[in-house]
């Protein structure tokens, strides 16, 4: 490990120390989860539309916008109910004021899973019945899934360290 990042780690942990033993506001610019309530609420919003779109759109433009022969619409319904609680989890989450251990675990599974599956469909050759937007639609949902699960990283090691 170099020096330069045991002592980003050290900073990271005093804050952290810090943030536990005074009221500091989640809004000012000593907040050493800025960047992490940013992702928060911009991954909360994705998912939250997302899910709401996923449980609300009709099923003819679902047959329109993925493939005509898409069977079953439940399985989609059911994914978007998971995607609005999550999206909500979130929101909420990112004005907590000091944002925790299990807080940051949620968002890296509730983000990496998606991630994940996306992927393996890609690989898979699955996604190819999805018209051209939909393709678009999936891949830009796929950067913010992505940037959910990796940003709690930096924030993990100074949590165990603050405990």
């Amino acid at each position: 490990m170099s020096k330069n990042g045991s002592y980003e780690t050290l900073q990271l942990t005093t804050q952290l120390r810090s943030v536990q033993n005074t009221r500091i506001m989640a809004y000012t610019l000593s907040d050493p989860f800025r960047p992490l309530r940013f992702v928060l609420r911009f991954c909360g919003a994705t998912s939250l539309l997302t899910g709401l779109l996923f449980l609300l759109l009709p099923s003819a433009h679902v047959a329109a916008l993925l493939a005509p022969g898409i069977g079953p619409l439940w399985p989609l319904r059911l994914a978007g109910a998971g995607l609005l609680s999550l999206g909500l989890f979130y929101l909420l989450a990112a004005n907590e004021r000091a944002i925790r251990l299990p807080t940051m675990v949620t968002c890296m599974v509730g983000n990496g899973m998606p991630a994940l599956l996306v992927v393996v469909a890609y690989l898979q050759q699955e996604m190819a019945m999805f018209s051209p937007l939909a393709q678009a639609l999936m891949l830009a949902v796929f950067v913010v899934w992505l940037t959910g699960a990796v940003t709690p990283l930096r924030y993990l090691r100074a949590e165990y360290r603050a405990d």
